[in-house]
């Protein structure tokens, strides 16, 4: 018995030497209060523009990811997670460090990209951002992980230059500094049960002997010495200590976060754009283009806009550049006003999204436009832009998304194939078959009205004029929205092509027309010109009545001859 109790109680004894020694180190050196585990202090430089996690790093969610960071030179320094589409379509093609493994509490492990040496966009100007942090001396983020690929990303403030900085990252476990704690003071007490084994009892002194009394045993009763021998239980105190702390040791373990998650989502989709962030792009597009519009600036209104838009509004500015030489018709400032935001889900880049405004500058039209980005690191550019009447039924933009092949296959027409039948309308006059396939409007009347002028003879000579023609084709394909009501919101433009050729032995010039800000020579086979017409159409459901034109904006944008 006695052995047994001094094995017992050394067991114990080492045993919660050993378990406070754990809870110690967990405690106070390890996690600390705040409930972090920190990998040190390390030193990082790279070759490139940036210091990147790999989506792998970050495989599990649920417990907050603290990462501290400072410049070696106390230049402005930019701390942030994001979506990996986002910072892989941000370091596209740029050299960049990746940072591929942490192990705790040492070292980190990286591997350079190769690249070009940029520059990249200040990333803290870009809306994309889960979290981050930006300027001189030490920056630091607390991001709760979420399910998914993301990355850590830490460069300078500016994105210009290399990379040296120190840095730090920590796993913020709650309940970890309180857990070590415990088993602390289990070990404790486990080592106090076990010192306490290790005392000898005191024994009891002995009573005086008895007389030894015959006892009958009963012939059906067997013999106490012929029994098996019995084991020797643990006495019930020396029960309490071992059973008590190691109770008391699960439910502490238990009680502390548990491991964290594995991901279970290997991909990520997010709208493209915010309502604040949105309204911040209209705010500056509405700024820029009033001053661009004042100068009639080419260069900067390029800055904001890009594509068929661009070519139109520059096409403007060469007009008036050649009709309004002292400037006295420049379009006074306007802005887009109230934005409605259709901000349909991306998984990447190119995105898009789609506004409906006011127009400070007209109370019988609205706005209609879209902008894109084409990588993470671009800005939002306006490609689309057309003046629906206040009249006009646009589709409700509030989950708004991208069509897909199943949808168009819903609608009274295909989106190219609207769009095409519109081109083949304008193309053919007002008694087009195709006609038939629209509900009339304003916009579409009055372009029929102006292709029809174009194609009347110019001149009263039948042999001056061989052919007059104007052909309506759409260029591109159109970019189509799907709204909640299933209907469709098509942004095309179209590009209408003016031929006129002479007859043997004329020659014909654009004369004062608008056409001669592009050309004010004399040709001798044919004039030529190109209108380009930005539509937005509603395709309704197959059932829901017909194609709605909601928009229609047109623009001279070249004009000469051969």
């Amino acid at each position: 018995m006695r052995f047994v109790r001094f094995l017992l109680g050394l067991l114990l004894a080492l045993l919660g030497l050993a378990v406070a020694v754990v809870g110690a180190f967990t405690a106070f050196w390890l996690v600390g209060p705040d409930d972090t585990v920190y990998a040190g202090e390390q030193t990082l430089t790279s070759k490139g523009l940036a210091i990147a996690s790999t989506p792998q790093l970050l495989d599990r969610h649920g417990p907050t990811l603290h990462v501290k960071a400072h410049s070696a030179d106390g230049s402005p320094v930019f701390v942030g997670v994001a979506r990996d589409l986002d910072v892989a379509s941000y370091l596209k093609n740029t050299a960049y460090t990746s940072l591929a493994q942490v192990e705790y509490p040492i070292a980190l492990t990286t591997q350079e990209r190769k690249g070009t040496a940029g520059p990249l966009t200040a990333p803290n100007t870009l809306d994309w951002w889960s979290t981050k942090a930006s300027g001189p001396g030490t920056q630091s983020i607390a991001w709760p992980i979420e399910d998914g690929p993301y990355d850590v990303v830490i460069m300078r403030a500016d994105g210009k230059e290399k990379l040296d900085v120190r840095a730090d990252f920590g796993i913020e476990l709650n309940g970890a500094f309180l857990a070590g704690l415990g088993i602390l003071v289990v070990g404790l007490l486990l080592l106090a049960g076990g010192v306490v084994l290790l005392i000898p009892r005191r024994r009891s002194k002995t009573p005086p002997a008895s007389q030894p009394v015959a006892t009958e045993v009963p012939a059906d009763q067997p013999h106490v010495g012929a029994g098996p021998m019995r084991r020797t239980a643990l006495p019930p105190t020396a029960r309490r200590m071992v059973g008590v702390p190691m109770v008391l040791s699960v439910v502490l373990v238990s009680g502390c976060s548990v491991i964290p998650a594995t991901d279970t989502v290997d991909s990520l989709t997010r709208p493209a754009i915010t309502g604040d962030s949105a309204t911040a792009v209209i705010k500056r597009y509405n700024a820029v283009n009033n001053a661009a519009n004042k100068a009639r600036d080419d260069k900067l209104i390029a800055t904001i806009e890009s594509g068929p838009l661009l070519r139109a509004s520059q096409a403007g500015y060469t007009i008036g550049r050649a009709t309004d030489k002292a400037g006295k018709k420049v379009d006074g400032p306007f802005s887009y006003t109230s934005p409605k935001i259709g901000a349909p889900s991306y998984g990447g880049y190119p995105m898009s999204f789609v506004t409906s405004s006011g127009l400070s500058s007209s109370k019988d039209h609205l706005h209609l436009g879209m902008w894109e980005r084409e990588s993470a690191g671009s800005p939002w550019i306006q490609t689309f832009s057309t003046a629906p009447r206040t009249t006009a039924k646009i589709p409700d933009l509030t989950g708004l998304r991208v069509a897909t092949a199943a949808d168009s296959a819903k609608l009274v027409a295909a989106p190219q194939a609207a769009a095409t039948a519109l081109a083949q309308y304008l193309t053919a006059g007002a008694k087009a078959p195709q006609a038939g396939r629209f509900t009339p409007s304003p916009e579409v009347n009055a372009v029929l009205a102006d292709v029809a002028k174009s194609k009347q003879p110019i001149s009263n000579n039948a042999k001056a004029i061989r052919k007059v023609a104007a052909t309506v084709t759409v260029p591109n394909p159109p970019a189509t929205f799907i709204a909640a009501s299933g209907e469709a919101l098509v942004l095309t433009t179209l590009s209408s092509a003016y031929l006129l050729e002479a007859g043997a032995g004329y020659t014909f010039s654009w004369g004062n027309s608008p056409q001669s800000a592009f050309s004010a020579a004399q040709y001798e086979n044919a004039l030529t010109s190109t209108t380009l017409y930005q539509v937005a159409l509603a395709v309704p459901v197959k059932g829901g009545g017909k194609i709605r034109v909601l928009g229609l904006d047109t623009q001279l944008v070249d004009a000469g001859g051969y």
